[in-house]
């Protein structure tokens, strides 16, 4: 093919782009609804989702979350949609009504455990009211379907109610449930929905994923949206392997200079905060106070940090480009080099550390131009999924029956935190080193 055939079938892509798009986005709302409604008539729930347990420290109190169960699975509305053929990407925002989770919770306070019965155990249950998402994906091409890669998946409510149920015993004898609830602006206002809002929304992710996978399986082919021509569908294709492979080398060259940063400055290892806890242990109806203490932990590995697909690239304007990518740590490790519990009068000591083989970060960042002075802005980076935990303790012994407690008291360091932190100082030091608007127009 000459340049000037070339040419010639890039603009007739780029008019074809024009010209489809606005019924393509069509047909994908259409077959929005369309999963949705097979979905709820195949009653396609047939076991609830559950979530590993989870704790929370606050002051003097630790909180045990078990048996925790997503009520019902929640069905997705498009409210909006916009799609963007030449930088292959779509965002459209969907209501999931309203999300209820329950389960059960037991919580030891020292000082308040014999005045207030609430602090023992029950049952809780967590809403949030008109829960919507904003989703912004990359396209890309698979077996002549469009996918995605790269999700991002803001979720928004209204407000979230905390129900908490536990039998106080009565004069008369015998039980009765008393409920008190409270009310709170956002997830993330309360410690008890606090703790569970990183695997509840990585849950809401997951499923939302699944709906818009195969939304974009069954919308439409790509050699049909090409109009079944072979040089058209070929440019197409170029187009969408020079958008990666532009995006590719930016994020490359950035993760190479935090890596080597990493390693050569030994922030790879961060520090956790030591862990202390006092907790109810039944066996049978007989309850015990036990105490949990840690020396401080650690997290490590963090320059194993790596793209696991390739980088979504968005021009909004000539002056802006964006890149949006999903990360990974490949050995993320946490532990506690010495542990120590007393329940039941025994004790023992050990350490305790886990692997986390399922983790997922989303960055996003720009590249542009300010006032003719070129810049790299950071505008997201962050750990969306924490699962697949594999944990090893040594010397539980006599009270083995507490390692999932342990796995739940290790769920609860501020592992996410700690990570985003360190790893938005190390990109943001990377996007001051490189000149990225070189890269992004080849002058480099």
């Amino acid at each position: 093919m000459t340049e000037e055939e070339n040419i010639d079938i890039e603009k007739e892509l780029d008019e074809l782009l024009t010209k489809i798009q606005p019924d393509l986005q069509d047909v994908i709302k259409r077959s929005f609804t369309n999963v949705a409604l097979q979905q709820t008539k195949n009653g396609e729930q047939i076991k609830p989702d559950i979530l590993e347990d989870i704790s929370y420290f606050a002051k003097n109190t630790q909180v045990n979350l078990t048996r925790i169960e997503l009520l019902k699975p929640p069905t997705f509305h498009m409210q909006a949609v916009s799609l963007d053929l030449k930088s292959m990407g779509l965002t459209l925002r969907c209501s999931l009504g309203e999300v209820n989770i329950k389960g059960l919770y037991s919580a030891f306070n020292e000082n308040l455990y014999n005045l207030i019965p609430v602090m023992a155990e029950g049952h809780v249950l967590i809403s949030l009211s008109n829960v919507t998402a904003d989703v912004n994906v990359g396209l890309v091409i698979e077996d002549d379907a469009y996918s995605f890669i790269n999700p991002g998946i803001e979720f928004s409510h209204d407000e979230v109610l905390v129900k908490l149920s536990w039998p106080s015993p009565q004069r008369s004898g015998g039980y009765e449930f008393v409920t008190t609830e409270q009310l709170a602006k956002h997830i993330d206002d309360l410690p008890l929905t606090a703790a569970i809002s990183l695997p509840l929304f990585a849950l809401l992710r997951l499923k939302l994923e699944r709906h818009l996978r195969q939304v974009l399986r069954q919308a439409t082919s790509v050699s049909d949206v090409m109009c079944c021509n072979p040089s058209m569908l070929e440019a197409y294709s170029s187009m969408v392997d020079r958008l990666a492979e532009n995006g590719n080398r930016v994020v490359d060259l950035v993760l190479i200079n935090m890596r080597r940063t990493l390693l050569q400055t030994c922030r790879e290892v961060l520090e956790l905060p030591p862990l202390h806890a006092t907790f109810l242990h039944k066996i049978g109806s007989v309850s015990f106070i036990g105490k949990l203490e840690t020396d401080t932990g650690w997290v490590k590995n963090l320059a194993t940090i790596n793209r696991i697909n390739d980088v979504s690239v968005s021009r909004l304007d000539p002056m802006m480009t964006s890149f949006h990518v999903t990360l990974s740590i490949k050995d993320l490790q946490i532990g506690y080099d010495e542990y120590r519990i007393k329940a039941m009068g025994v004790s023992c000591a050990g350490r305790a550390e886990a692997s986390f083989r399922d983790n997922a970060l989303r960055l996003a960042l720009r590249v542009g131009l300010a006032r003719w002075e070129p810049y790299a802005q950071l505008d997201d980076l962050r750990l969306t999924r924490l699962d697949g935990m594999d944990l090893h303790a040594s010397g539980l012994g006599p009270l083995s029956g507490l390692s999932s407690k342990l796995r739940a008291w290790l769920r609860a360091a501020p592992v996410a935190s700690a990570i985003a932190a360190q790893l938005q100082h190390e990109l943001r030091t990377a996007l001051a080193e490189l000149s990225l608007w070189d890269v992004v127009h080849g002058k480099r």
